[in-house]
């Protein structure tokens, strides 16, 4: 009787003993699939820094154009009431060319 309960030792130690070794590759699999993951993580983090330093960088050449934008539009309302000076002066000569035709 002895040697059936050793056999009963010996295969539950064979399956502990496989249980062990079905362990030890799922947690070398978890681990590989944990660095791949880890380092899918750092790329993500590093591309989001990438994309928000840009994403600022774009912002200061907005800010920088809408701020020419408003330059230009103050010329060009400068120039604008230059333009009507201007051409009030030309109304009012002709006006006066055409009084002393008349004359």
């Amino acid at each position: 009787m002895k040697k059936s309960g050793t056999k009963t030792k010996g295969t539950k130690e064979l399956a502990l003993s496989d249980a062990i070794k079905d362990l030890e590759g799922e947690l070398k699999t978890l681990a590989k699939e944990k660095s791949s993951l880890s380092q899918e993580l750092g790329n993500a983090s590093s591309s989001l820094n990438t994309d928000v330093e840009k994403e600022k960088e774009l912002q200061q050449k907005i800010a920088a154009l809408v701020e020419k934008e408003a330059k230009l539009n103050q010329k060009k309302k400068v120039l604008q009431e230059k333009i009507d000076r201007v051409s009030d002066k030309i109304n009012k000569i002709s006006k006066i060319k055409s009084e002393m035709k008349d004359i």
